[in-house]
């Protein structure tokens, strides 16, 4: 299962279906972010560690989105 969300999250990124940078608080935050380096260069673990939480946000978003499909066939 993971295996198919990593996929689909990529899928979203590449095709921007999902595009983080369109997301003015997001864009605000990931600024500041890279503000906190001189050279404005995110260090490949902090990029990581962001990367893995996007992911993790929307395999969460999707396993809710198939819990609530799931109810509402049911109810």
């Amino acid at each position: 299962m993971e295996e198919t969300l990593r996929a689909l999250y990529f899928q979203e990124t590449s095709q921007s279906g999902l595009d983080f940078g369109l997301d003015p608080e997001y864009q605000q935050y990931y600024t500041q972010a890279e503000a906190l380096w001189e050279d404005g260069e995110m260090p490949a673990a902090v990029f990581h560690l962001l990367e893995t939480s996007n992911f993790l946000s929307f395999a969460h978003g999707f396993r809710l989105g198939m819990r609530l499909a799931g109810w509402a066939r049911t109810g």
